[in-house]
């Protein structure tokens, strides 16, 4: 390998690199979780809003906590309590998802006022 062919793969190491970044800190905000329950919508949540919230699942009270713009679990019935193991989760691609009591707590995605123009 020459001096060149190593300038070359380190050009190219550094480009990859420099566009990774910005796809990385261009995840989407929102403000809102739908809770389901047997797949059911049963509460909206403002996440800009700190707050304490209880739903009714399959195995008992699913209880949910909103603080600083994340949700979480923070008390479930279920045999392993995965639910609330999870932690908080502010990413709208990240479910919250508790099979045993059948319920799904989701981000909606903030969408743009356009998706496509037609011309």
């Amino acid at each position: 390998m020459t001096k060149a062919d190593k300038i070359l793969i380190a050009c190219i190491m550094v480009l990859a690199v420099g566009l990774v970044f910005p796809l990385l800190g261009h995840a989407p905000q929102s403000n809102q979780a739908v809770v389901s329950v047997k797949n059911k919508e049963v509460l909206r949540i403002n996440l800009n809003q700190n707050a304490n919230y209880s739903v009714n699942g399959k195995l008992g009270k699913v209880k949910i906590q909103v603080k600083d713009g994340k949700i979480r679990v923070r008390q479930e019935n279920s045999p392993h309590h995965l639910c609330s193991k999870q932690g908080y989760v502010s990413d709208a691609n990240t479910p919250i998802v508790c099979l045993p009591n059948a319920t799904v707590i989701k981000i909606e995605k903030q969408t743009s006022s356009q998706d496509t123009v037609i011309q």
